[in-house]
């Protein structure tokens, strides 16, 4: 009786792990991974057509779109521009090489600590303006020789303000970035705020071009509509005083014929 049970208890074990499905693995194609390759990245005409780097992609189609920020030392091989970077963005490919515009001019922070000053005035400002076909944020800052009253800093801003617009009018964004790296737009805005307080020196902290166009920008003030005159209608008093000699004159009786 014993090695019966023992052969039953086997049996049913048997059974129980005949009865459980096998999984099934389904083994997937491996997508074949295209080759990837390094492709040139090249500045504009007017940084001579410098080499910017370098990126790795399968086709040379794929660099429209990135983004790229050199420093200003490695364009120019000079220490004194080692402060500053532009950003650069490929815009198209011609013979395996990424074709850039510029879309951005900063001033590092280290660079803006050194011309900070106890007892002077920071005037900073940050607008939108029109620059050629394109919106670009601007963010001048003027610091002022001694300190300079909230009026003051507020005449000086503004004035700024409107001469950086009236120079923008007709200018690139190309010709703007080339304008502050050879500082001549900074000795022109210095003038400006001469006139009203003592100024150290000018400084454009940044200026990049707007990805979407805002709506603020992008709406221009309407010219108010001309207001039409309209005739004066008589008071009140006036017409009881003309409605009476008419009800007395319908009053009055017709004369008779004879």
């Amino acid at each position: 009786m014993f090695i019966g049970d023992t052969h039953m208890g086997k049996d049913k074990k048997d059974k129980k792990k005949k009865e459980k499905p096998k999984r099934q693995i389904v083994k997937k194609a491996a997508k074949p991974k295209a080759k990837k390759k390094w492709f040139s990245i090249v500045a504009p005409k007017s940084f001579n057509n410098h080499v910017l780097g370098e990126s790795l992609v399968e086709n040379a189609d794929k660099l429209v779109g990135k983004s790229i920020t050199v420093n200003l030392m490695h364009l120019t091989n000079d220490m004194r521009n080692q402060g500053i970077e532009i950003r650069f963005k490929v815009v198209k490919t011609d013979e395996g090489k990424g074709l850039t515009s510029v879309t951005g001019y900063e001033v590092l922070p280290g660079q803006m600590k050194r011309v900070v000053r106890r007892g002077r005035s920071k005037v900073m400002d940050s607008f939108i303006v029109r620059c050629g076909d394109v919106l670009v944020r601007i963010k001048p800052i003027v610091f002022t020789a001694n300190r300079a009253s909230a009026g003051a800093q507020t005449t000086i801003r503004l004035a700024v303000r409107e001469k950086i617009k009236h120079l923008l009018k007709g200018t690139t964004f190309d010709q703007l970035v080339q304008e502050l790296i050879q500082h001549k737009l900074q000795r022109t805005l210095k003038d400006v705020g001469l006139k009203t307080h003592p100024i150290k020196s000018v400084e454009v902290k940044s200026c990049a071009i707007l990805r979407q166009k805002p709506k603020e920008a992008a709406e221009e003030p309407q010219e108010p509509e001309p207001a039409v005159e309209k005739a004066e209608e008589p008071a009140p008093a006036e017409k009881q005083e003309e409605a009476e000699p008419a009800k007395k004159e319908a009053a009055e009786p017709a004369p008779e014929e004879k």
